[in-house]
């Protein structure tokens, strides 16, 4: 029977810092998948993912061996034949030996931040690019730990697919988990490389759902809201940036039935995974609410609290007239007001006003001379006066 964790052990030898690449697949670099350069994906760790800590102790301990890095072969040249099924240690001499005569080089797909991290420790002139102030960042304590931050414990398989499991239990289910984006990004990769090879995309996503031993069905609810959100991509040109900093506010949006009837989306139980999910004639009320949400680069997001997506954007998109006044107006807090109906909102806003010059009542005698005040009062009784005409008229 094969299951994941099943297999001989896998090689590990030192690999040098010079030897090991950053990986442009790894999820949590998802953001920056147009950014193809190590220097680009180290600046992302290095700006988004708090590397000090890590740097810290780093620069203290030196690389602690207990720790190896996941790797796999960036490309193995056509001259080159390794026999992947041999024992262990005799993989270890093959792979000594090509790394000596510069044949080989890895791919980190586990342990990005740790390679970023030393590669800052231990590079002058990457710090130097990333802008790193002398005082802002660790050094090694001396030359020793510098040249052990430079040889890392690597763990070599073959085929990155084998190392997927190990991946989606660490960080989905696990104590290190990703980010919403980043487990987002995972699963859909995972599915779609299962589906390129032929097979069923309900089986693939079965299968994902088996390994991380998921029984909340976060699979499918994340793979719903990425392919909503490549679908606005595609389809609507709308710039994701936005949506992948802070993916968790799409998934808030649709788990609102109101939210998922106004676009058109179904229920993660319900979807077609294999086909688009958002109908042709709702791509416009698409863009309309991921506007809401995140702004398109012309406009702001109306949103200022994640809370308001359920408070109030799902109310308001359950209601023809709140919505209708919200596309026209572009204000959240108004349109929800309008959520119960126009003749409600009017006897608020009236026994508002009426209650703000009751209050009034109490004060106004102190200021009989003030011509403001004489003038505010006078536009109330005009307006008073015309409300009364209109409720009045016979017409």
């Amino acid at each position: 029977m094969e299951f994941p964790g099943k297999g001989k052990k896998r090689p590990l030898i030192d690999l040098n810092l010079s030897k090991i690449n950053l990986d442009t697949e790894n999820p949590r670099l998802a953001k920056q998948r147009d950014s193809v350069t190590q220097f680009d994906l180290t600046k992302t760790l290095y700006d988004e993912y708090d590397l000090e800590e890590l740097a810290m102790s780093m620069s203290e301990n030196g690389y602690f061996d207990e720790e190896p890095i996941i790797v796999v072969p960036t490309k193995i040249p056509e001259d080159v034949t390794i026999d992947v099924n041999a024992d262990s240690e005799d993989l270890q001499l093959q792979l000594k030996e090509l790394l000596e005569n510069g044949k080989l080089e890895f791919t980190v797909v586990e342990g990005n931040r740790r390679i970023a991290t030393a590669l800052i420790l231990t590079d002058i002139s990457l710090r130097q690019k990333l802008n790193i102030r002398e005082d802002s960042f660790p050094k090694p304590k001396n030359q020793e730990i510098a040249a052990d931050l430079m040889e890392i414990p690597s763990i070599v398989y073959f085929d990155r697919k084998l190392v997927a499991p190990y991946l989606g239990v660490r960080h989905i289910t696990g104590l290190l988990k990703w980010d919403a984006y980043a487990k987002a990004t995972y699963i859909a990769q995972n599915i779609e490389d299962s589906v390129a090879t032929g097979e069923d995309i309900n089986v693939s996503i079965n299968k994902i759902q088996q390994q991380i031993a998921d029984r909340s069905d976060v699979i499918k609810k994340q793979y719903l809201c990425y392919k909503v959100m490549k679908e606005a991509e595609e389809d609507l040109s709308f710039d994701t940036k936005n949506i992948k900093d802070k993916f968790s506010l799409i998934t808030v949006a649709l788990n609102s039935p109101s939210i998922r009837d106004y676009i058109g989306c179904p229920t993660y139980k319900k979807a077609d995974f294999s086909g688009k999910i958002i109908p042709v004639n709702k791509t416009e009320q698409l863009r309309n609410t991921l506007t809401w949400i995140y702004g398109d680069g012309k406009r702001e997001p109306i949103l200022t609290d994640s809370r308001r997506i359920t408070k109030e954007l799902a109310p308001v998109l359950a209601n023809k007239e709140a919505t209708e006044y919200l596309i026209k107006n572009n204000n959240l807090e108004e349109a929800y007001e309008r959520t119960e109906g126009e003749r409600d909102y009017i006897i608020r806003k009236i026994n508002s006003a009426s209650n703000a010059i009751k209050f009034s009542l109490g004060f106004a005698w102190k200021y009989k001379s003030d011509e403001e005040i004489k003038i505010s009062i006078n536009e109330c009784a005009d307006s008073i006066s015309e409300l009364q005409k209109m409720t009045n008229s016979n017409d």
